[in-house]
């Protein structure tokens, strides 16, 4: 069973994204900040995270950027999942070393062409 991380602090979203990943055969943890994110990266390593941007105490490019440093974490596909939609925050996403970047609102369908595409 492959493993999802998803970080993100809107309730909503998190609701229905784990709701529907369990659903498609996915094992997902979720990581309310930036702090908790890669405190459960390098405990779970997961195949796969989702990662927003505006997040509590610490950004998603600074998640990505520590992820991306650390020798058991840097292989992680990260798919940033953010409302801005700003080529300047496209480019940094991948410049921090971002797999691939999805802009809110999206289908589960778009989510989940995206995961199988690294998956």
């Amino acid at each position: 069973m492959k493993k999802i991380l998803i970080v993100e602090d809107e309730k909503n979203i998190v609701l229905s994204l784990r709701m529907y990943l369990k659903k498609e055969g996915f094992d997902v943890k979720v990581a309310p900040n930036g702090i908790d994110a890669i405190k459960m990266a390098q405990e779970y390593i997961p195949d796969l995270i989702l990662l927003d941007i505006l997040l509590p105490g610490m950004n998603g490019y600074l998640v990505c950027k520590a992820l991306k440093e650390d020798m058991d974490t840097k292989h992680i596909p990260v798919i940033f999942m953010s409302a801005k939609n700003q080529e300047s925050d496209i480019n940094k996403a991948f410049e921090v070393g971002g797999s691939d970047y999805i802009v809110k609102p999206f289908t589960h369908e778009e989510i989940r062409n995206l995961i199988n595409k690294y998956l």
